[in-house]
């Protein structure tokens, strides 16, 4: 639990409040998963949103495989992994650029 969280509960506690649905029911990640989610945070650095949304590029995923070794198998399923998260991360992102105009 991060020390937001904790800062959360303990507050909530101070006043009488239930602890929130959002910390109480947050999902926990599967250590063998932590992987690919540190993986899509270091590659959503490489990429802008100047006039729109843009994907993570696939060069960038299979240079990031070959930075940690990657064999192929290791490979092809990072890139299946980290382009079915940006699907979903894009689609995010486009709706706050449509709510902002």
């Amino acid at each position: 639990m991060s020390g937001k969280d904790s800062d959360l509960i303990r507050m909530a506690k101070q006043m009488g409040h239930p602890i929130p649905d959002k910390i109480k029911n947050k999902p926990v990640l599967n250590d063998d998963l932590i992987f690919y989610y540190q993986s899509f945070l270091d590659l959503d650095t490489t990429r802008t949103h100047n006039m729109s949304p843009t994907a993570i590029s696939w060069l960038s995923i299979i240079e990031y495989a070959r930075f940690y070794q990657l064999d192929d198998e290791e490979t092809h399923d990072l890139i299946q992994i980290i382009r079915a998260m940006d699907q979903v991360n894009l689609k995010h992102v486009e709706k706050a650029f449509k709510d902002k105009k």
